[in-house]
């Protein structure tokens, strides 16, 4: 009878951990099977549980005034009692997932019960907005089994995240979660707030919260908050771009290399020249071996947003930097670590109308040049894979593009330093 008992017991728990614990393990720890990030250079806010007559209208004119799209998940069962407080979150710009028909966690519920309650989420989501959500995410962001085959079948997107405010519990002030919250930020980073739910009350904390939590992620942070928008990669093109956007972070922080604002497509550092020596327009020294310079970074993460072939990336990206060109004469022009630079420049395959921008092209000497180009050819493929053929028009040697301070000054410093297009 023990070791009836026994078997019973390990077959219980190995039945639970199939159901619940591995699922929960492959979601949350090695993001499998969910999106905990995107793959932009910006952050997303989403809200869950609501929609909330209390709260809801007050986020959107937060959020309207801030300019700023955000992505709601709704419990379809208070959907259902807002059918006018669901459309105003559409017309405000916003983006509409499923946070499930109740909320109710998944591991209280078996297999059939959750495709019942996820289905009929659907289609009353699909009666409020005229289509069913592609992105979903589950109550407390609980998982079983039965739920992720729900989504595989059923093409849906299950959203994670990466930064949490645990703004559902009262105690939880504004000043902790925006702490909380830009602690875990950088690029990609999807962020969870509730607009409902949770505490009585909770959510007039997150009201608070999130004017400031947008001002810092935009200022301080220097990243833009952008919609919900997620690529069909598949799962080797992810975790391609995880390992190389890692490899950047570290050698960013290495180097010092810094962004202009949360908009502009340069990235600035500090490094020695090594190269032949940089005259300028008035036939003036202002380069030899050995100086301090100032090199120019594009922001690599941008380039997904530029197109899907290399002329279309190229055309946008002149077209990005004519906007950011501005902002970095005044960065440049504000920043005491600047003050001696006489020359910037950067290294690039992406060469073509930079003249026009005021800039000089010149043959990259340097021995490593064919090294450099089959990087900067790996950066594109990883950051744009449906650009990866069209990689090979560029050639195998990049460019040096270099611009004096005064020049750049000159030509920019006195225009409005404003990158939005």
């Amino acid at each position: 009878m023990p070791t009836t008992l026994l078997y019973t017991f390990i077959v219980a728990i190995s039945v639970f951990a199939v159901y619940t614990l591995i699922p929960e393990l492959f979601v949350h720890f090695f993001g499998i099977g969910s999106w905990k990030r995107h793959y932009s250079p910006g952050v997303t806010l989403t809200f869950d549980d609501g929609p909330d007559p209390r709260y809801t209208p007050r986020f959107l004119t937060v959020l309207a005034e801030q300019n700023v799209r955000a992505c709601f998940f709704l419990v379809a069962e208070k959907a259902e009692k807002q059918p006018e407080l669901v459309k105003s979150i559409l017309d405000h710009g916003h983006t509409v997932g499923s946070h499930g028909y109740r909320h109710r966690h998944a591991w209280l519920m078996p297999p059939l019960k959750t495709w019942d309650l996820w289905n009929k989420a659907m289609e009353e989501m699909r009666r409020l907005t005229g289509q069913e959500p592609v992105y979903v995410r589950a109550p407390w962001g609980g998982v079983n089994l039965s739920f992720l085959l729900w989504c595989h079948f059923k093409g849906k997107k299950l959203i994670s995240w990466s930064a949490d405010g645990r703004d559902w519990r009262i105690e939880r002030t504004p000043n902790h979660i925006m702490q909380r919250i830009t602690g875990r930020t950088k690029e990609g980073t999807i962020v969870l707030l509730h607009d409902s739910g949770g505490d009585e009350g909770a959510p007039e904390n997150t009201l608070a919260a999130l004017k400031p939590l947008i001002m810092k992620i935009q200022k301080e942070l220097k990243l833009p908050l952008v919609p919900l928008q997620l690529p069909g990669w598949s799962l080797p093109k992810r975790i391609g771009f995880r390992v190389w956007e890692k490899w950047e972070h570290f050698y960013g922080q290495r180097k010092q290399i810094t962004r202009i604002d949360e908009h502009n497509i340069f990235r600035l550092g500090l490094t020695r020249y090594h190269g032949p020596e940089l005259f300028n327009e008035n036939g003036e020294l202002i380069a030899s071996a050995g100086d301090m310079i100032g090199e120019i970074h594009l922001d690599n993460t941008r380039f997904q947003s530029f197109g899907a072939n290399i002329q279309k990336i190229g055309y946008n990206a002149l077209k990005q930097a004519r906007l950011s060109l501005p902002a970095l004469a005044s960065y440049i022009s504000l920043n005491p670590g600047y003050k001696d630079i006489k020359v910037f420049l950067g290294v690039t395959l992406i060469n073509r109308g930079v003249k026009g921008l005021g800039f000089n092209v010149t043959e990259f000497t340097n021995g490593n040049a064919g090294f450099i180009g089959f990087m900067q050819k790996i950066v594109y493929r990883v950051y744009n894979p449906s650009a990866k053929k069209d990689t090979e028009k560029l050639g195998t040697k990049p460019k040096v593009v270099w611009i004096s301070k005064d020049a750049l000054l000159e030509k920019y410093l006195t225009k409005k330093s404003s990158t939005q297009g």
